[in-house]
């Protein structure tokens, strides 16, 4: 799903009047009640290809429920195709927005990886490098270290389960594409699983999880 911010105040985009919904970014200000909205709204208007979307307030929460339209609209032939958000200035919503917007490239990657066979989740993990992680891989201990460098507090996190383990690969992935200073020198190792290592895995608990590790680096206001 294409995000949208138009300053436009009338209920048009690119001169087109299109059907409207109302964001109640007071009310709704948890990551469960936000991503229930967005699949109200994508079942109201799933025969639609464009929806305009007026937030009571522009806060945190009107970021938020874009990057979990971001989320659950992932799919290139889903309804609606674009979310048109009414802001005051779009310029400074599309900045906020931004960390935002790592988050949903976070959440795509938790699904992605969980879409692929053991080893190639691995293999699609130690590729990161791109993204300046240093990435280290022991086959003695069949482990995968992931560090993003920075210069601040050093934290370790271990994953040793497969919950654990895209959830972290994908919240260091965040950090990264945020280019933001932590002030954490984030250190990850993940336990390499066998394909047999079968573990039952709730989709919505994990995106929360992630938006729990995400929260204090997301702008609230």
């Amino acid at each position: 799903m294409e995000i949208i911010f138009d300053e436009n105040r009338n209920f048009t985009f690119q001169g087109e009047v299109f059907p409207v919904y109302k964001l109640d970014t007071i009310r709704n200000s948890g990551f469960k009640t936000l991503m229930e909205e967005a699949h109200c709204l994508l079942q109201q208007h799933a025969g639609d290809h464009t929806v305009i979307i007026c937030p009571t307030v522009e806060n945190g929460n009107t970021y938020l429920f874009a990057s979990i339209l971001g989320i659950e609209g992932r799919s290139p032939d889903s309804l609606p195709m674009r979310a048109v958000f009414k802001v005051k200035n779009y310029k400074a919503s599309l900045e906020k927005y931004l960390p935002y917007f790592s988050f949903t490239s976070a959440a795509d990657y938790i699904l992605r990886l969980l879409d692929m066979k053991r080893a190639e989740m691995y293999k699609d993990i130690q590729s990161l490098s791109y993204l300046g992680l240093q990435i280290h891989t022991d086959y003695l201990q069949n482990t995968i270290t992931l560090r993003l460098p920075c210069e601040g507090k050093p934290y370790v996190f271990y994953a040793s389960t497969l919950e654990n383990s895209v959830i972290l690969a994908s919240f260091i992935k965040m950090l990264s594409l945020m280019k933001i200073k932590t002030e954490m020198d984030v250190t990850i190792v993940l336990k390499m699983l066998p394909e047999d290592n079968l573990i039952r895995i709730n989709r919505n608990r994990l995106l929360q999880k992630l938006y729990w590790c995400a929260k204090p680096f997301l702008p609230q206001q």
